[in-house]
């Protein structure tokens, strides 16, 4: 019981941390958030741009390295940040083993509307969009800290920084207002035979992890 306590109180102040940080790197650099209730209708684009649409998120802080001349984030490392966090999605949700099989990344888009700069840390949210036999399709949107912040106190930081977060953990209802990305983009993935580095088709546990966060979107992109 005791054990127990220690270990409630532990995330307790974890989720209050997160959230001291949340509200600092939104000091550091305000974002305009668009705001429109929940809604359980098909996803379209427009919708690509909502926190509602997405399955998983994951904080990505930003690094001193990622500011260009011009004082944001350059648009490269975007797609850093989309990739990083795929990966782990893949380790940690879907049990991937890279000496047996690997995802080779050969379509990647984006869309930009908001900067960002060092150092906000966004959270990247995603979704998979199709399951192929040997292919998946992602959608993924850059999103300020605050989409977080109704995570269920389950989580403590370690776990929402490592493992991240599934849209079922956000304590969402029907009031809770969506939060606008600054960038969305898609991603595919072809996944080859490590030794012979050809198209080889999905074993079970990754496409079981992936159909965990499948979504269906009418998109552009």
């Amino acid at each position: 019981m005791r054990q127990k306590i220690q270990e409630d109180q532990k995330r307790t102040e974890g989720l209050a941390m997160l959230i001291k940080f949340i509200k600092l790197t939104s000091r550091l650099h305000p974002i305009t958030m668009a705001t429109r209730h929940l809604t359980s209708s098909p996803l379209t684009s427009d919708d690509l741009w909502l926190s509602s649409s997405y399955k998983f998120f994951l904080p990505t802080p930003t690094r001193w390295m990622d500011n260009d001349l011009f004082g944001h984030v350059n648009n490269t490392a975007y797609y850093s940040y989309f990739d990083s966090v795929i990966n782990r999605y893949l380790i940690h949700h879907c049990h991937i083993n890279y000496d047996i099989i690997r995802g080779f990344m050969v379509q990647t888009q984006c869309e930009y509307r908001r900067p960002l700069q060092y150092p906000d840390v966004p959270v990247v949210g995603m979704f998979v969009r199709r399951i192929g036999s040997s292919s998946v399709t992602y959608n993924v949107g850059l999103f300020p800290s605050e989409v977080l912040k109704n995570v269920s106190r389950e989580k403590d930081v370690i776990q929402i920084m490592s493992e991240g977060v599934f849209a079922s953990e956000l304590n969402r209802t029907d009031d809770t207002e969506d939060i606008s990305a600054l960038a969305i983009g898609s991603c595919v993935h072809v996944f080859v035979d490590t030794q012979t580095n050809k198209p080889t088709p999905l074993p079970d546990n990754l496409k079981a992890g992936l159909q965990k966060i499948l979504g269906s979107v009418e998109s552009r992109l």
